[in-house]
């Protein structure tokens, strides 16, 4: 019988195949939240050239939306973050198999930011035949207040919602790809403390809130992996990292919208 690892529980395991999420503390070290927090405070302080080339997206001005694309790409460190041993031993155990890392993701999200819409992130990945899974790490404690994860239980295990008319208004940042949301369907927010790690299914339906604080950001740092047995993920995806940092060149790009048609913009996100 296989041991399940130290790192996450009988319980926290069950939730995630049960409801999509689960939430795992201790995955980095207090240390480790630091380097991560002053890592992106200095790069958005020095402005849009740091890093090698690394720049910070400001895409919304009126809205002050913040945030750091693939910044594993241009810095080591970041890179080692996204294939942290302990991130990468829970998400073995919830994917069954080795995880491969794709995408890096940092979001600032001031006071007064606004949130995101309901989305599924396997729209834009086109993992397949698994889905993709995200860890979500606070490098903030996320609360209503502030913009936390809104989700909805159980929506992972139905496939992709597609939207109802073609367009790229629908790919900006802060929309909804899902432009027609099921009434049934009931989001509840995730509250997750600094430094613990919100892990959740790529078909899980989930949006954030508005950062209605005076002095209060919400920062977020996230990786998003596929399993070593994927076929394919959107070539902006790529180059796919194993967690040892070695390039997987077996995983083909996956090109159109996937299941909504080709069509969308399946991939951009």
């Amino acid at each position: 019988m296989q041991t399940l690892s130290a790192l996450i529980t009988s319980a926290q395991k069950q939730q995630f195949q049960d409801d999509g999420y689960c939430i795992v503390s201790g995955l980095f070290s207090e240390s480790e939240i630091a380097e991560i927090e002053a890592f992106f405070e200095e790069f958005k302080l020095n402005g849009l050239k740091v890093y090698d080339g690394l720049s910070y997206e400001e895409t919304d001005i009126t809205q002050r939306q913040l945030r750091a694309m693939h910044p594993h790409r241009c810095s080591k460190k970041a890179q080692d973050w996204l294939l942290n041993p302990h991130v990468g031993e829970v998400l073995a155990e919830l994917l069954g198999r080795p995880a491969l890392g794709v995408q890096t993701m940092y979001y600032f999200k001031p006071p007064g930011g606004k949130g995101q819409g309901m989305h599924q992130d396997n729209f834009y990945l086109l993992a397949k035949p698994a889905t993709c899974i995200a860890a979500w790490t606070a490098i903030d404690g996320a609360d209503i207040d502030n913009g936390c994860l809104w989700v909805v239980p159980g929506s992972h295990r139905s496939p992709i919602l597609c939207p109802e008319e073609g367009g790229e208004k629908w790919m900006s940042y802060g929309d909804t790809h899902i432009t027609k949301f099921p009434r049934e369907q009931k989001p509840v927010p995730v509250l997750v403390p600094r430094g613990s790690t919100m892990f959740f299914d790529g078909n899980l339906i989930h949006g954030s809130g508005p950062n209605r604080t005076k002095d209060r950001y919400r920062r977020t740092f996230i990786g998003h992996y596929v399993d070593e047995a994927s076929e394919q993920v959107a070539k902006g995806y790529h180059p796919v990292l194993n967690m040892a940092g070695e390039v997987v060149s077996t995983i083909e790009a996956a090109t159109g919208g996937g299941p909504c048609g080709d069509g969308w913009m399946g991939g951009v996100h």
